[in-house]
């Protein structure tokens, strides 16, 4: 495990008063869910629960995107957790989200948030149990909280009971099987069963011995199928339709399997499983990765001349916040806040270097000046940079400024 001075040192290079992370993760907030600039293509949309998608900030494109909005839920959940918050306003756009979209007859995802795409249903899985936690342990509903529940264990049963290629859940029908998908499942499983097993409202024996017994499967398939490398900390992408793994990690597939170890750790309060977890977090975070840049996360193409101006770009904006939320799991779940000066590091560099309003990069006094690039690492303009600002750059920016405050 990298060393806890070498955490510090980084975090020590880039200056972070508590109270200008505290501001700039509410303005950013704010700027997400559109309490800002009513013209911000980033917001929440009120009239379809959803948020805008491959939008820059300076243009006016703002369709829908899916899986992003998953992410979007997912860290409005754990922002109100980590602030403990109830308000209503932040609770009426929750309520709406899944209200419009539970239910969408003659859609691409017609019920429970589950479409073609595992990836995707994964995703909307994981936001909706963290909902439920929220509910049930911060605002004591447990209406909303079981609500929540039900669809999240069956967006797990609908990928449990998918067509499987290689053995494996696949990342689309009639695709093979990848890494993303089999470790979204595999930390979805886990956190049911957690829930399940526990005394209390939703405790169900026979529920949580199927979740467990679905997560130990996942995590045996990733190993199974040499997607995953426990020793190494390295994953692969995923599977070729000959079932042979291929293409190398990026920085959300080693925060997912790392993530998906945790679960697993923190439901059978196993550590195994956490140093298990451990391998993938350090590798990422290691200069030999190419995955990490002074201790500050990067993707593999940022050194390069294209700086990771791609047709994937707007699905790779997304990833770093997932490794970071990985990290902060992993803090929660030991107790011991090993990487918390790693996570003051990410956010630090967030705010030297990925606030969109240039004149004044660290301030943030406004929500529409709190909207964040790519670019972590390095100090690249968000206005002319490669890769544009976006709804993924801006939610992976906020869960690296919520965990700093979680942790």
């Amino acid at each position: 495990m990298k060393s806890r001075a070498a955490f510090k040192r980084a975090a020590a290079r880039i200056k972070l008063p508590v109270g200008a992370l505290r501001n700039a993760a509410r303005q950013g907030m704010r700027e997400l869910l559109g309490f800002g600039d009513p013209r911000n293509p980033l917001r929440w949309d009120p009239n379809s629960g959803l948020w805008g998608g491959y939008a820059s900030y300076h243009t006016s494109d703002a369709n829908p995107d899916w899986w992003q909005s998953a992410i979007a839920t997912w860290v409005l959940v754990r922002y109100l957790e980590a602030t403990g918050s109830t308000d209503p306003a932040y609770q009426e756009v929750l309520d709406r989200t899944f209200e419009l979209n539970v239910s969408k007859p003659g859609s691409r995802a017609p019920l429970n948030f589950a479409n073609e795409y595992m990836d995707d249903t994964g995703w909307w899985g994981l936001a909706w149990t963290e909902a439920a936690r929220y509910e049930l342990n911060v605002r004591g509903d447990s209406t909303l909280a079981d609500r929540y529940l039900a669809v999240a264990e069956w967006d797990a049963n609908y990928i449990a009971s998918a067509p499987r290629s290689c053995g494996g859940i696949v990342w689309q029908l009639g695709y093979p099987p990848d890494t993303i998908s089999n470790a979204e499942f595999a930390a979805l499983s886990a956190e049911l069963y957690a829930i399940r097993h526990v005394r209390g409202p939703f405790h169900d024996g026979r529920e949580a011995a199927s979740w467990l017994r679905q997560a130990r499967w996942a995590l045996f398939y990733l190993r199974s199928r040499r997607l995953v490398n426990p020793r190494a900390g390295t994953v692969r992408d995923g599977l070729t339709r000959r079932c042979l793994p291929q293409a190398g990690p990026f920085t959300y597939t080693e925060g997912e399997v790392a993530d998906a170890f945790i679960q697993m750790g923190a439901a059978l309060h196993n550590n195994w499983y956490f140093a298990q977890a451990r391998t993938f977090l350090d590798y990422t975070m290691g200069p030999s990765s190419g995955m990490s840049r002074d201790l500050v996360l990067q993707e593999y193409c940022e050194p390069l001349p294209s700086m990771c101006h791609s047709t994937r770009q707007f699905d790779m904006s997304s990833f770093k916040g997932i490794f970071v939320q990985a990290v902060v799991d992993y803090d929660l779940a030991t107790g011991t806040h090993v990487y918390r000066p790693w996570l003051q590091a990410q956010a630090g560099a967030i705010l030297a270097h990925a606030v969109s309003d240039r004149k004044r990069p660290a301030r943030c006094t406004t929500p529409h000046r709190c909207q964040f690039g790519f670019y972590w690492s390095r100090d690249v303009a968000p206005p002319s940079a490669p890769v544009p600002v976006s709804l993924a750059s801006h939610t992976s920016a906020l869960q690296a400024l919520v965990a700093a405050l979680a942790g």
